[in-house]
Protein backbone atom coordinates (compact mmCIF):
# COMPACT_ATOMS: atom_id res chain seq x y z
CA UNK A 1 0.00 0.00 0.00
CA UNK A 2 2.99 2.35 0.31
CA UNK A 3 3.51 2.88 -3.41
CA UNK A 4 -0.08 3.85 -4.40
CA UNK A 5 -0.33 6.19 -1.40
CA UNK A 6 2.99 7.80 -2.33
CA UNK A 7 1.82 8.29 -5.93
CA UNK A 8 -1.40 9.93 -4.73
CA UNK A 9 0.58 12.22 -2.44
CA UNK A 10 3.03 13.19 -5.18
CA UNK A 11 0.14 13.80 -7.59
CA UNK A 12 -1.46 16.15 -5.09
CA UNK A 13 1.89 17.90 -4.57
CA UNK A 14 2.15 18.52 -8.32
CA UNK A 15 -1.41 19.81 -8.63
CA UNK A 16 -1.28 21.98 -5.50
CA UNK A 17 0.96 24.79 -6.82
CA UNK A 18 -0.35 24.49 -10.40
CA UNK A 19 -4.00 25.24 -9.58
CA UNK A 20 -5.67 28.33 -11.01
CA UNK A 21 -8.53 28.40 -8.52
CA UNK A 22 -8.81 27.87 -4.81
CA UNK A 23 -11.29 24.99 -5.00
CA UNK A 24 -8.92 22.87 -7.10
CA UNK A 25 -6.13 23.87 -4.73
CA UNK A 26 -8.14 22.63 -1.75
CA UNK A 27 -8.82 19.30 -3.48
CA UNK A 28 -5.10 18.96 -4.26
CA UNK A 29 -4.30 19.78 -0.63
CA UNK A 30 -6.49 16.94 0.55
CA UNK A 31 -5.13 14.55 -2.09
CA UNK A 32 -1.58 15.17 -0.87
CA UNK A 33 -2.45 15.23 2.84
CA UNK A 34 -4.66 12.16 3.30
CA UNK A 35 -2.08 9.63 2.00
CA UNK A 36 0.59 11.25 4.18
CA UNK A 37 -1.59 10.78 7.27
CA UNK A 38 -1.63 7.04 6.55
CA UNK A 39 2.02 6.81 5.55
CA UNK A 40 3.11 8.40 8.82
CA UNK A 41 1.58 5.50 10.75
CA UNK A 42 3.21 2.65 8.82
CA UNK A 43 6.48 2.37 10.74
CA UNK A 44 7.15 -1.29 11.65
CA UNK A 45 9.52 -0.98 14.59
CA UNK A 46 8.16 1.95 16.60
CA UNK A 47 4.45 1.42 16.06
CA UNK A 48 3.14 3.44 19.02
CA UNK A 49 5.29 6.46 18.17
CA UNK A 50 4.32 6.17 14.52
CA UNK A 51 0.60 5.95 15.30
CA UNK A 52 0.89 8.93 17.62
CA UNK A 53 2.57 10.93 14.86
CA UNK A 54 -0.16 9.97 12.38
CA UNK A 55 -2.94 11.02 14.77
CA UNK A 56 -1.25 14.34 15.56
CA UNK A 57 -0.67 15.07 11.90
CA UNK A 58 -4.27 14.15 11.04
CA UNK A 59 -5.83 16.33 13.75
CA UNK A 60 -3.67 19.40 13.12
CA UNK A 61 -3.83 18.90 9.35
CA UNK A 62 -7.61 18.76 9.46
CA UNK A 63 -7.63 21.96 11.50
CA UNK A 64 -5.41 23.75 8.98
CA UNK A 65 -7.50 22.46 6.06
CA UNK A 66 -10.62 23.81 7.77
CA UNK A 67 -8.98 27.23 8.13
CA UNK A 68 -7.99 27.16 4.46
CA UNK A 69 -11.55 26.23 3.47
CA UNK A 70 -13.01 29.02 5.61
CA UNK A 71 -10.62 31.42 3.89
CA UNK A 72 -11.85 30.22 0.49
CA UNK A 73 -15.43 30.84 1.63
CA UNK A 74 -14.55 34.39 2.72
CA UNK A 75 -12.82 35.15 -0.57
CA UNK A 76 -15.77 33.72 -2.51
CA UNK A 77 -18.10 35.96 -0.53
CA UNK A 78 -15.87 38.90 -1.39
CA UNK A 79 -15.35 38.32 -5.12
CA UNK A 80 -18.09 35.88 -6.15
CA UNK A 81 -15.50 33.49 -7.57
CA UNK A 82 -12.73 31.14 -6.48
CA UNK A 83 -10.46 31.87 -9.46
CA UNK A 84 -7.25 33.64 -8.49
CA UNK A 85 -7.40 36.17 -11.32
CA UNK A 86 -11.01 37.11 -10.51
CA UNK A 87 -10.10 37.59 -6.84
CA UNK A 88 -7.18 39.81 -7.89
CA UNK A 89 -9.47 41.95 -10.08
CA UNK A 90 -12.03 42.27 -7.29
CA UNK A 91 -9.35 43.18 -4.75
CA UNK A 92 -8.02 45.90 -7.06
CA UNK A 93 -11.39 47.57 -7.66
CA UNK A 94 -13.64 46.77 -4.69
CA UNK A 95 -12.94 48.06 -1.20
CA UNK A 96 -16.47 47.90 0.23
CA UNK A 97 -16.05 44.38 1.66
CA UNK A 98 -12.50 44.71 2.91
CA UNK A 99 -13.31 42.71 6.04
CA UNK A 100 -14.12 39.60 4.01
CA UNK A 101 -11.00 40.09 1.90
CA UNK A 102 -8.55 40.46 4.78
CA UNK A 103 -10.19 37.66 6.76
CA UNK A 104 -9.86 35.41 3.74
CA UNK A 105 -6.19 36.38 3.31
CA UNK A 106 -5.46 35.61 6.97
CA UNK A 107 -7.23 32.22 6.94
CA UNK A 108 -5.79 30.98 3.66
CA UNK A 109 -2.35 32.18 4.68
CA UNK A 110 -2.62 30.30 7.97
CA UNK A 111 -3.54 27.08 6.19
CA UNK A 112 -0.61 27.40 3.78
CA UNK A 113 1.89 28.39 6.46
CA UNK A 114 0.94 25.26 8.40
CA UNK A 115 1.96 23.07 5.47
CA UNK A 116 5.28 24.89 5.29
CA UNK A 117 5.80 24.51 9.03
CA UNK A 118 6.38 28.19 9.70
CA UNK A 119 6.31 29.57 13.24
CA UNK A 120 3.90 29.58 15.08
CA UNK A 121 2.37 26.69 13.08
CA UNK A 122 5.40 24.41 13.40
CA UNK A 123 4.48 22.34 16.45
CA UNK A 124 3.49 19.26 14.44
CA UNK A 125 6.75 18.89 12.52
CA UNK A 126 9.16 17.48 15.15
CA UNK A 127 6.71 14.89 16.48
CA UNK A 128 5.53 13.79 13.03
CA UNK A 129 9.03 13.61 11.57
CA UNK A 130 10.24 11.58 14.55
CA UNK A 131 7.42 9.04 14.42
CA UNK A 132 7.06 8.62 10.65
CA UNK A 133 9.13 6.06 8.70
CA UNK A 134 12.43 7.52 7.53
CA UNK A 135 11.58 7.55 3.77
CA UNK A 136 8.30 9.32 4.52
CA UNK A 137 10.13 11.86 6.67
CA UNK A 138 12.46 12.55 3.74
CA UNK A 139 9.49 12.93 1.39
CA UNK A 140 7.72 15.35 3.71
CA UNK A 141 10.88 17.36 4.41
CA UNK A 142 11.48 17.97 0.71
CA UNK A 143 8.53 17.57 -1.64
CA UNK A 144 5.73 18.71 0.67
CA UNK A 145 7.54 21.92 1.62
CA UNK A 146 8.35 22.73 -2.02
CA UNK A 147 4.73 22.14 -3.05
CA UNK A 148 3.39 24.30 -0.21
CA UNK A 149 5.80 27.12 -1.08
CA UNK A 150 4.67 27.01 -4.71
CA UNK A 151 1.02 27.22 -3.67
CA UNK A 152 1.79 30.05 -1.22
CA UNK A 153 3.55 32.09 -3.90
CA UNK A 154 0.79 31.43 -6.42
CA UNK A 155 -1.99 32.53 -4.10
CA UNK A 156 -0.32 35.61 -2.65
CA UNK A 157 1.32 36.93 -5.81
CA UNK A 158 -1.51 36.13 -8.24
CA UNK A 159 -4.62 36.74 -6.14
CA UNK A 160 -3.21 39.27 -3.63
CA UNK A 161 -0.35 40.73 -5.64
CA UNK A 162 -1.75 44.26 -5.46
CA UNK A 163 -2.09 44.09 -1.68
CA UNK A 164 1.56 43.43 -0.84
CA UNK A 165 1.75 46.36 1.56
CA UNK A 166 -1.02 44.75 3.62
CA UNK A 167 0.31 41.20 4.01
CA UNK A 168 4.07 41.58 3.47
CA UNK A 169 4.85 42.91 7.02
CA UNK A 170 3.17 39.89 8.60
CA UNK A 171 5.19 37.58 6.36
CA UNK A 172 8.42 39.30 7.38
CA UNK A 173 7.61 38.70 11.04
CA UNK A 174 6.74 35.05 10.40
CA UNK A 175 9.93 34.53 8.35
CA UNK A 176 12.21 36.01 11.02
CA UNK A 177 10.56 34.05 13.83
CA UNK A 178 10.76 30.85 11.78
CA UNK A 179 14.49 31.29 11.16
CA UNK A 180 15.29 32.09 14.77
CA UNK A 181 13.15 29.39 16.40
CA UNK A 182 14.23 26.68 13.95
CA UNK A 183 17.94 27.45 14.31
CA UNK A 184 17.97 27.90 18.11
CA UNK A 185 15.82 24.91 19.06
CA UNK A 186 17.70 22.62 16.65
CA UNK A 187 20.82 23.02 18.78
CA UNK A 188 19.23 21.25 21.76
CA UNK A 189 17.94 18.19 19.86
CA UNK A 190 19.28 14.70 20.48
CA UNK A 191 17.17 12.85 17.87
CA UNK A 192 18.26 13.07 14.23
CA UNK A 193 14.72 13.26 12.89
CA UNK A 194 13.75 16.07 15.26
CA UNK A 195 16.95 17.84 14.25
CA UNK A 196 15.87 17.44 10.62
CA UNK A 197 12.46 18.86 11.50
CA UNK A 198 13.84 22.02 13.08
CA UNK A 199 16.37 22.33 10.26
CA UNK A 200 13.45 22.20 7.82
CA UNK A 201 11.67 24.89 9.84
CA UNK A 202 14.73 27.15 9.78
CA UNK A 203 15.21 26.63 6.04
CA UNK A 204 11.56 27.47 5.44
CA UNK A 205 12.17 30.78 7.18
CA UNK A 206 15.25 31.43 5.05
CA UNK A 207 13.38 30.66 1.84
CA UNK A 208 10.44 32.85 2.87
CA UNK A 209 12.84 35.70 3.66
CA UNK A 210 14.53 35.28 0.29
CA UNK A 211 11.20 35.35 -1.52
CA UNK A 212 10.17 38.51 0.31
CA UNK A 213 13.51 40.20 -0.47
CA UNK A 214 13.66 39.24 -4.15
CA UNK A 215 10.06 40.22 -4.90
CA UNK A 216 10.29 43.75 -3.53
Amino acid sequence: EIFPLTLFAVGGMMLFPASNDLLTMFVALEVLSLPLYLLCGLARRRRLLSHEAAVKYFLLGAFSSALFLFGIAMLYGFSGSVRLTTIASAAAGNTSNATLLFTGIALTGTGLLFKIGAVPFHGWKPDVYQGAPTPITALMASCTVVSAFGALLRVFYVAFGRLTWDWRPAFWVVAVLTMVVGAVVAITQTDVKRLLAYSSIAHAGFVLTGVMAVSR
